[in-house]
């Protein structure tokens, strides 16, 4: 008899995930749900004044942004957030909050290499010592010497900014 009550226990832990996840199916949607449908429904406007052509390059970028940060905050999707973020800074790779905005999706997407690859075209294009350009090597040697974990290149960038 001692061998059939941790099987009748098991049983009853199994009905009773059962019911628990039967009435989470059945239930009344929980606010978590109506907040990411509105979230998606935002997500969906902002798209939809991307595509507008009526709208200038800089304001489409900006509502790509919106739907960038409506993803990443809201719905917790950064790689949805990213790929937001890049077609944005396609669209206005001018814009001062662009790169912040894509440094900090792909970062959330665990993209090191897409990010690294990015700043060094960045730097490449940019002006030396213009606002940009000291932002992406900001950006950079955060990388190098956090998740890329090659402080080795930080040093080095930081001695050849500074000459």
């Amino acid at each position: 008899m001692s061998l059939q009550t941790p099987s009748l226990a098991l049983l009853i832990a199994g009905l009773v995930f059962l019911l628990f996840l039967l009435l989470k199916l059945l239930g009344p949607p929980g606010t978590r749900g109506q907040a990411a449908r509105a979230a998606r429904e935002r997500i969906a406007a902002a798209k939809r004044r991307a595509s507008d052509g009526a709208l200038s390059a800089a304001e489409r970028a900006a509502a790509l942004r919106e739907a960038a940060l409506i993803a990443m905050e809201e719905l917790r999707r950064p790689g949805l957030a990213a790929s937001y973020a890049r077609r944005a800074e396609r669209l206005d790779p001018d814009a001062a909050e662009g790169l912040a905005l894509l440094s900090l999706t792909l970062r959330g997407a665990a993209r090191y290499q897409a990010l690294e690859r990015l700043l060094w075209r960045r730097l490449a294009a940019a002006e030396p010592r213009a606002a940009a350009t000291e932002r992406a090597l900001h950006e950079l040697l955060s990388l190098y010497e956090g998740p890329l974990r090659r402080p080795e290149v930080a040093r080095a960038l930081r001695r050849l900014h500074s000459s």
